[in-house]
């Protein structure tokens, strides 16, 4: 027999012998209403209320059920989960249907209802015992002998009250918990006619167990595998009735401390929160999810503080991709002013690139753009001293730049550069050393020759931790754009904005100076898309 056969079996055996021990059933039904909550609100429509039981619950038409209202809060001293529900009313079943009843209120009600509320069936006392199946076949119920044991008579059955008893005891435990109980049980009563079938239960149970250890009957959620940078989440578990609340703990992947998210009950054994956008980051994310039960404290159920739940998030523009081939498009055009006062010291440069990422080893990038750059310039001395008229700079070029890995965190950037000036042809350079990877946060280190134009230093961080918002931070140290010999200094300031997938735009801002009283601002645009 398979081991799912024997499984249906043995289940199928114990849902026989104990479907009404007398014990456990009268003491279940001693305040007239169910021990848990038997269905909830759904949905509200046009004054009715629609609840999840139908006729195969055993409900019909104008029966009276009860209304309660949940409540989870976090205790502000303790910090504990505090799981309860109130009484706010009852509710009459108007049509019932065979998943699904409409129900209306009946009779005063403390608050309106609201869905998600818990609904509990009104039981029907019982005015006898209710009568014990046996295993044990007897005589024609058509004209029982007065000694002949009775399969239908309303006398108490020891084995079967016992082992009512034990299976109300394990409601919602787990199979570990289980499995011993029911071999205390056989040894406790090596007589009783339920130990061949509880024997076989704890093979079955022994079996699952081993080939699937990771499998916890106490939850169920959907596998959460992949997420998108920056994008809240819906998340579900399905837990055991045993567990009144839910929270589950979240973090970036790599950070020290967890958010802790107390997740809502979408109606009985359903429970959801929403993950938060901002814990998606390039890096990844990590969770756990702890149940609550009623009395004792939270249980880990899916992962562990220690052992989280690790989810991949799928990358922005201009953060962390996974290897392989990655196009770009770039454009870019900044205005920036050494001097306001006179505005006879400035450059206005716009350049374009589009540009292949290859992989992590090797050649990782190569890249081909031009540029327009038109200024003004001159010495301080010519433009400040003597009141001298500028020097006009104008610079048409093209480049080609390779990016070489040398090692994992570690790339060098080269760039050869050809230009056009009013008189002739010129040249330029620019190098660069990356400490970082390109799709993550990362620090560069370089400088630039551009032929009469002038040459530059530059520190450039790529600030990639912020989901959605690209930031650049770059300081320069520059003689352009005249190649005058004196120096000024910038700063720079550019905030990126992912509107798609592909899409970044970004506004630049600026200010330098090569005095305190020869110094101005300055600003920009740029926009990227890859794919």
């Amino acid at each position: 027999m398979s081991l799912r056969s024997r499984l249906l079996s043995s289940t199928c055996t114990l849902a026989l012998v104990v479907a009404v021990p007398a014990a456990a059933s009268a003491q279940a039904l001693a305040s007239g209403r169910a021990a848990s909550a038997d269905a909830a609100v759904v949905a509200i429509d046009t004054g009715e209320l629609v609840l999840d039981v139908g006729a195969a619950r055993g409900v019909h038409d104008g029966d009276l059920v009860e209304l309660w209202r949940p409540v989870r809060l976090r205790h502000p001293v303790t910090g504990q989960m505090l799981v309860d529900r109130f009484r706010i009313g009852a509710l009459r079943l108007t049509q019932v249907r065979s998943a699904l009843s409409l129900a209306v209120i009946e009779g005063p009600i403390s608050r309106p209802p609201a869905i998600g509320d818990v609904v509990v069936l009104a039981a029907r006392p019982r005015e006898q015992p209710a009568p014990v199946l046996t295993a044990e076949p007897g005589p024609s119920p058509t004209a029982p002998p007065a000694s002949s044991a009775n399969p239908y008579s309303t006398t108490v059955d020891p084995d079967g009250q016992a082992l009512g008893e034990l299976m109300s005891a394990l409601a919602g435990s787990d199979p570990a918990s289980r499995t011993m109980a029911y071999e205390t049980f056989v040894r406790a009563h090596p007589k009783s006619r339920f130990v061949k079938v509880l024997r076989e239960e704890v093979a079955a149970l022994r079996a699952t167990h081993e080939a699937t250890p990771q499998k916890n009957h106490q939850w169920s959620s959907p596998k959460l595998e992949r997420v998108r940078a920056g994008e809240p989440q819906q998340f579900a578990v399905e837990l055991d009735p045993q567990f009144v609340g839910a929270v589950v703990h979240v973090r970036r992947k790599g950070t020290a401390a967890y958010r802790s998210l107390p997740m809502a009950s979408l109606g009985p054994r359903y429970w959801a929160a929403t993950l938060p956008g901002d814990a998606m980051t390039d890096g990844g994310m990590e969770y756990f999810v702890e149940g609550v039960p009623k009395e004792t404290p939270a249980v880990p159920l899916i992962g562990t503080a220690e052992e989280p739940r690790a989810v991949e998030v799928d990358a922005l523009p201009g953060s962390a991709r996974p290897p392989g081939t990655l196009a770009q498009v770039t454009l870019q055009s900044e205005y920036a002013s050494f001097n306001t006062k006179r505005a006879n010291d400035y450059v206005w440069q716009t350049e374009g690139s589009v540009g292949w990422r290859l992989q992590d080893r090797g050649i990782r990038a190569v890249r081909s753009g031009f540029g327009i750059l038109r200024g003004e310039g001159g010495s301080l001395k010519n433009l400040d001293e003597l009141g001298k008229d500028p020097t006009a700079v104008g610079l048409t070029y093209g480049y080609i730049e390779a990016e070489l890995t040398l090692s994992s965190s570690t790339s060098f950037i080269g760039r050869p550069i050809l230009g056009l000036r009013d008189n002739g042809i010129t040249g330029g350079a620019q190098a660069f050393v990356r400490i970082g990877s390109d799709l993550r946060t990362n620090l560069s280190i370089g400088g630039e020759v551009l032929g009469s134009v002038g040459q530059r230093g530059i520190v450039q961080l790529d600030w990639r931790t912020v989901p959605r918002v690209p930031v650049v931070l770059r300081t320069e140290v520059t003689t352009q754009p005249a190649s005058s010999g004196d120096v000024g200094a910038r700063a720079i300031a550019q905030v990126g904005y992912q509107l798609t997938n592909e899409l970044v735009l970004a506004v630049r801002g600026s200010y330098q100076g090569r005095t305190i009283n020869h110094a101005g601002p300055g600003a920009g645009l740029a926009a990227s898309y890859q794919w």
